[in-house]
């Protein structure tokens, strides 16, 4: 079970409804579009975790992190408060 599954069966878990957010394309919302994302992404031979929301086709990126597990969290965070 990769990362990405494995955030999205403990957002399922929490009550989190999918269409709140957009999660890789995978899980979640079918469009970012006003949508909290969260997106893995190869860069410079390291993976990294960016955090945006987009509006009108616009995209407004929150955080760029490089742990997972402080992504996932954060991620969470934001979709709960």
């Amino acid at each position: 079970m990769s990362q990405i599954e494995k955030l999205y069966y403990r957002m399922k878990a929490l009550g989190i409804e999918e269409e709140s957010y957009y999660l890789q394309g995978l899980y979640g919302s079918p469009s970012d579009e006003y949508k909290l994302s969260l997106v893995m992404r190869e860069e410079n031979n390291s993976t990294k975790y960016e955090m945006y929301f987009k509006e009108n086709g616009e995209k407004h990126v929150i955080q760029v992190f490089t742990d997972f597990d402080i992504a996932a969290n954060y991620f969470i965070e934001q979709l709960t408060e």
